[in-house]
Formats: C-alpha cells, structure tokens, sequence
C-alpha cells in the first residue's frame, strides 16, 4: 500500500470539476474493472459500512455464482428495512493502476447500480471523495488518480432509484 508523502498531498481545485453544467446534490457514480470486465454505474457510498454487489450484476458478468460463500445475513438500509443477504464473493478490483480484492456482500434485488462501494474499499484505497468536484482520488506509487464521475448519469440513475 503507498504512503502518502508531501508529493500526494490530495486536494481539489475550483476549476477541476467534471463537467457539472450546474451545481446540484448529484451521487458519485463511478466506473471501475472488477474481474477484468469494465463495470458501470456503480455507487460511492461513504455512508455504506460495506461494499455490495447485486447478484443481477454477478450474472450479467458470467461470474460463477457457486463462488458465494453463503452466509445470509441482514442489512440495514438506511430507511430501516432490513434485508438479507446471499452471502459473500471475492472479486478483483482494480481502480486506475491500484488493484485490490474486495469481499462483497451480495444482495438479490433490484438496483439501478451494478454495485456499491462503501468504506471498506474507500478506506483500502486511503481514498478521499467530493461529490461537489465529483471524483474520487487516492495515492499510488507514481502520484495522485482521480476516477471522475458523470453528472448526467448521476441524475439519471438518481431518479430512477426514486421510483
């Protein structure tokens, strides 16, 4: 894992923003290669105590779902509803030029997101987010990388989660 130096003191500047055509309360949904397949929409949750997976995504990448270690157990969704889980799965994730394995909780339901990242994997990273800049940068061997996200396909995605 890189320690950070002076030389990756993260920060963020006024005039590096992804695209925003204005400011708004938009979600960081970021892209990321989790088993060597480029992975879309998923969230950045720094208020999710886990990193989660929807069983739907695991079979649209042709995962072997045998690789869950079952081990059912509840998750608190914010609202307070409680849902369980089917188990766990190790997956490679690779952000930029760092790679790391991440167990994920895997869910059976609905999502407009393919997967969401918590603090888990935020704090592996020794990440730091701004959903105002809407990125996501964390130190590496060669410097600074910031995984930017996509303001319209925040909203998008936002608004469908609504529904």
């Amino acid at each position: 894992m890189p320690n950070p130096t002076s030389s990756n003191v993260i920060s963020f500047k006024e005039k590096a923003m992804a695209d925003h055509v204005k400011p708004r309360n938009d979600l960081l949904v970021i892209e990321l290669m989790i088993q060597n397949i480029d992975v879309a929409q998923i969230l950045v949750d720094i208020k999710s105590s886990a990193d989660i997976i929807f069983k739907r995504t695991l079979e649209r990448m042709e995962i072997d779902l045998s690789r869950i270690v079952e081990d059912p157990s509840p998750l608190l969704r914010i609202s307070g509803e409680a849902i369980m889980t089917l188990g766990t799965i190790k997956l490679m994730v690779k952000a930029r030029s760092i790679t790391r394995i991440v167990e994920f909780l895997v869910v059976d339901r609905p999502s407009s997101y393919n997967a969401i990242i918590g603090t888990p994997w935020i704090k592996s990273m020794q990440a730091v987010t701004s959903t105002y800049h809407l990125c996501l940068k964390f130190p590496t061997l060669h410097g600074i990388e910031t995984i930017w996200g996509n303001q319209k396909i925040s909203q998008v995605y936002f608004g469908a989660e609504l529904k």
